[in-house]
């Protein structure tokens, strides 16, 4: 994200935000785990990965079809000071379990080649021959790293599985030798116990998936880090299992949605608390932070909390235009009803027409106005706490996971002289509160695009669900996460007045010139029948209101 540190300058009247400033839209048991690690390590400029749920699945309790996933590199990256262990091996990779299928995307103009028309030919997938040798030297470089350290392989299966174990209070395995099963059965069906996941990075971004078949809850983690990758690291590493341990005991039949709210935000805050407790030790842990963008969605129930600029958008079908229809509810009765019928039958079947774009998560950031109006009320003795779009001419951000320089004096105090601000007071200038939400999934809403902020520097929120819903009608079994990863590159290159293919030529780190990091994931709803039909419900209404 676009939060680097830069050297601080004087306040200056006109550089702060405007008043006409535009403000942003606002488990019991879990037994197995879906397959071991098999981790894609794969130079690529991006890397792809996606989950398709079993057609054998009931579709009235599975909330979703399909998951895509896209994350495109672009900082060069720093080792992390205190996640090592937790560290991939290369710029964009994926650690996944079996169910999960993932591609490198390279530049077609290199040696890779592709056939499908799905895309516009900037990135295309590694074909199969290049796709077993990476597979090969993933294993190789897997069993150097166990013979240096015998942990590091199996440390993500093992936060898992014992985070299962404190959180049922018994088997994380139904097998009785606690061995981990694969993610089919002797019918070659989804085992219904399963738990399928992936994580990933895309230079200093982190994403993260979890999906349990038998309680249908699903899991998706977006960490945006800046100024290192220490921050969203931690967070890959912990948010998840602190979270599970909070919802613990959360009886979801009552349908307390704050409850449910309330648990995820304690888990960030403790994450937090944690990690800034770290600093101590580890002085430049007080510069480095991350935004989180987190979603459990569990049955028809979404569940959203966000620090920073990340975004869940929602594509949601407009209600139908009846006015026509109703116009001629006074002449014939029976000729209205059919009428009616036919505009909602027609309504129904065009899947994708007519969407538009609901922002489910709210942006705190310097161009928010409220947020910086928020900044100044609070810090009343500082006579600019926000300058050049700023939080102290630092942080774009207005809050954030980690940067505790910026939330309390002790952690400014640590730095050294040249990354220090002129810390006035005690009151935090950012914070960690989170913005929640709870959405009722219903049978308008058509997918949902979560995403860190570099996809909205290049498109608006109706744009992509525009590209998206083009994208996806005419290719209904292609990757829509990869073809937005094109259309940023396509964008960048354009404002840069550049050829896209000198721009995917350029090495992480000097690409982040022109675009930030990515991470994207769109989930399919179609897979959701719903209990009542939108067009049968519409008219019964309205028979309902002529018969009064």
């Amino acid at each position: 994200m676009g939060n680097t540190v830069v050297k601080l300058t004087p306040c200056l009247a006109g550089h702060d935000a405007d008043d006409n400033a535009p403000q942003s839209m606002t488990l019991s048991q879990m037994p197995t785990i879906s397959g071991i690690p098999d981790s894609f390590d794969q130079e690529g400029i991006a890397q792809t990965i996606s989950f398709k749920r079993d057609d054998s699945d009931d579709p009235n309790s599975v909330p979703f079809q399909t998951i895509h996933c896209v994350s495109l590199g672009a900082n060069q990256i720093a080792p992390s000071s205190i996640m090592n262990d937790y560290s991939f091996s290369s710029s964009s990779s994926f650690d996944r379990s079996s169910s999960f299928s993932s591609f490198a995307l390279h530049p077609s103009s290199s040696s890779f080649s592709s056939s499908d028309p799905s895309y516009s030919g900037i990135l295309v997938r590694s074909d199969s021959t290049t796709i077993l040798r990476e597979m090969q030297a993933a294993r190789d470089r897997r069993i150097q790293e166990k013979l240096e350290n015998p942990t590091l392989g199996h440390r993500l299966i093992n936060s898992i599985t014992s985070r299962f174990k404190k959180y049922t209070g018994g088997l994380v395995c139904g097998s009785h030798t606690g061995t981990v099963h694969q993610g089919t059965s002797d019918e070659g069906k989804s085992d219904p116990g399963a738990v399928h996941w992936a994580q990933g990075r895309a230079g200093e971004d982190r994403v993260k998936m979890v999906y349990s078949e038998e309680h249908q809850l699903l899991f998706v983690g977006i960490y945006d880090g800046f100024n290192g990758p220490d921050a969203p690291d931690f967070l890959l590493a912990n948010l998840y299992e602190a979270i599970l341990l909070e919802i613990e005991g959360i009886q979801w039949e009552k349908q307390d949605h704050q409850q449910v709210l309330a648990a995820m935000s304690r888990a960030l805050r403790q994450a937090d608390e944690e990690y800034l407790s770290m600093a101590a030790e580890n002085p430049e842990l007080a510069m480095i932070g991350s935004c989180v963008l987190v979603m459990l969605m569990k049955g028809e129930d979404l569940y959203l909390m966000n620090v920073g600029d990340s975004r869940a958008v929602l594509a949601q079908k407009a209600e139908p235009d009846l006015s026509g229809v109703l116009g001629k509810a006074d002449e014939d009765l029976e000729r209205f009803k059919v009428e009616m019928m036919r505009q909602l039958e027609a309504y129904e079947r065009d899947k994708l027409s007519g969407l538009v774009a609901v922002q489910l998560t709210m942006d705190h950031s310097t161009a928010v106005y409220q947020e910086v109006r928020r900044i100044r009320s609070e810090h009343l003795d500082d006579p600019c706490p926000v300058t050049r779009g700023r939080v102290k001419g630092t942080l774009k951000v207005t809050r954030a996971f980690g940067a505790g320089f910026l939330k309390q004096p002790k952690w400014n105090k640590l730095l050294l002289e040249a990354y220090k601000v002129d810390y006035i007071g005690n009151s935090p200038y950012i914070n960690c509160n989170p913005y929640l939400r709870h959405h009722k999934l219903g049978p308008r809403d058509r997918f949902l695009i979560l995403s860190s902020d570099g996809l909205y520097d290049h498109f608006k929120n109706d744009e992509v669900v525009a590209q998206v819903e083009m994208f996806t009608s005419m290719h209904p079994e292609a990757d829509p996460a990869h073809h937005l990863a094109e259309l940023i590159l396509r964008r960048a290159a354009t404002k840069a007045k550049k050829d896209v293919n000198d721009l995917i030529g350029l090495p992480q780190g000097e690409r982040r010139k022109y675009h930030d990091d990515v991470s994207i994931v769109i989930i399919s709803l179609d897979g959701k029948i719903w209990k009542s039909s939108p067009c049968l419900d519409e008219i019964n209404n309205q028979e309902a209101l002529l018969n009064c």
